[in-house]
């Protein structure tokens, strides 16, 4: 784990904002290429969090709440797998597996708070389930993940699939249906109705509620980002998500338990979510994990005389010194974010005031705007460069599709990017740009002037 998310830094911006005018960011400030459109900051409550934790503890406080959040996922998901039948160390395997499927997310990232959302929604279900009541819980913890992040849209369709399921009465083989009492129905149809409206608790309203829609217009995004496409079985990750399939298969051929018709439902809807869109896959693990893990097998029933308590406590007194000794210094930290981000460029170019229009890709735009405000990003991961084109235009540049094309229309008098992108190469070796400092995290050119062409090997800097 660590800071590896190019996404923070804009957020904590966003954070910093919200904590010195008490008001959300509306309009675009950050950059020139979006300057002055308006905002829908979807996710305020995971930036203001985001934000209070840096202010707190610094990059350990980011660290430490984002682990946490993994932490409480990941402890509901094997609370879920015991409560639904499984042996504990069943449970505990089989929890495993869906964190190391669910690992695409260990990075501060406002989904991990929705999917701890989602937790929540499937223990107050299998709450009801077992006692007819707890859903009252739902409307207030609805109003707080939308503010959270847009994955609330899981959680109406998981909280669809249980009532749905309900409506009918059958048996399909090892597949079974029971149909909700009249009482247990009109519970969960107002908690939905209920859940709904709640949604609309937030300070952007409708706007807010349609706001993941919007996804569907951004093929651009889903098309060059790593976390928006199918799942690669090359992958590890691609791998863990087949052998999450063949379990499944294996759990249908060899286990006699029977399954739900909102168990079955729920598999399938994560299935494809997750083969989809590699971001879902730590989606499948949470819902996964508790139907499979009760129809495993792998250890021998739990024998209460055999328990040794203080082998127990001694195992548990060892992972939590584990995981305070190995918790990340503010050091190492900030030596992860210099390995990654252009820290040192940054303070080339404010040692050398240099300004002017700067192309960069999205994983350096945050990182600027949070670090050196001063200079205005050409591009970061918000969807609003999506939108306005400007995302695609980046893509373009960076692959040397239409490079000049790009540079000329936004009038670029410097670039900065990682070495390993095809126009790095493309502007070493082209007489309109002169190369004016590199390292091994990111190389900075200069538009050249006609009359100095000539003159640009010699004003290359080298760390």
């Amino acid at each position: 784990m660590g800071i590896g998310e190019p996404d923070i830094w804009y957020r904590l911006q966003n954070g910093s904002y919200l904590v010195q005018h008490h008001s959300i960011l509306r309009v675009d400030t950050s950059s020139f290429t979006a300057a002055g459109s308006a905002l829908i900051n979807f996710e305020w409550v995971s930036d203001l969090l985001f934000f209070l934790a840096f202010k707190g503890m610094g990059l350990q406080g980011i660290f430490g709440i984002y682990s946490l959040a993994m932490v409480l996922i990941f402890a509901g998901v094997y609370y879920r797998s015991c409560r639904a039948g499984a042996d504990s160390k069943d449970a505990a395997v089989a929890t495993l597996g869906g964190i190391c499927l669910g690992c695409i997310s260990l990075a501060p990232r406002p989904l991990l708070f929705g999917w701890l959302c989602l937790t929540g929604t499937l223990l107050i279900l299998d709450d009801f389930r077992r006692k007819g009541k707890g859903l009252w819980l739902l409307p207030p913890l609805f109003v707080l993940w939308i503010n959270l992040h847009g994955s609330w849209t899981f959680g109406m369709v998981v909280l669809t699939v249980t009532i749905v399921s309900g409506l009918t009465e059958g048996k399909w083989g090892l597949v079974v249906a029971h149909r909700w009492t009249r009482i247990q129905l009109r519970k969960l149809l107002l908690a939905f109705a209920a859940s709904s409206s709640a949604l609309f608790i937030n300070p952007f309203g409708y706007k807010l509620v349609v706001f993941p829609l919007s996804f569907l217009r951004m093929q651009g995004l889903m098309q060059f980002s790593e976390y928006w496409r199918p799942v690669d079985f090359s992958t590890w990750n691609g791998k863990l998500a087949l052998g999450m399939i063949f379990s499944l298969l294996a759990a249908a051929l060899f286990s006699r338990r029977r399954w739900r018709l909102d168990e079955v439902l729920l598999v399938a809807f994560a299935l494809w979510s997750a083969l989809s869109h590699v971001r879902f896959l730590d989606f499948a693990a949470i819902v996964i994990v508790p139907i499979l893990a009760p129809r495993l097998r792998l250890f021998p029933p739990y024998q209460r005389e055999m328990d040794k308590p203080w082998l127990n406590a001694g195992i548990m007194a060892v992972v939590v010194a584990s995981l305070i000794f190995f918790f990340p210094s503010a050091t190492q930290l900030w030596q992860r974010v210099d390995s990654e981000y252009p820290a040192a460029a940054l303070d080339y170019m404010h040692r050398h005031q240099i300004s002017g229009r700067i192309f960069s890709p999205d994983e350096f735009g945050g990182f600027i705007e949070w670090n050196a405000p001063e200079v205005k990003s050409f591009v970061d991961g918000r969807a609003i460069f999506v939108e306005n084109g400007v995302f695609i235009d980046s893509i373009s540049a960076l692959t040397i599709r239409e490079p000049f094309k790009v540079l000329d229309k936004y009038r670029i008098d410097y670039i900065l990017i990682e070495p390993t992108w095809p126009l790095a190469y493309l502007l070493e070796h082209s007489s309109g740009w002169r190369l004016i400092y590199s390292d091994r995290v990111a190389v900075l050119f200069e538009r050249a002037p006609p009359t100095a062409a000539s003159a640009m090997s010699s004003k290359v800097q080298s760390n």
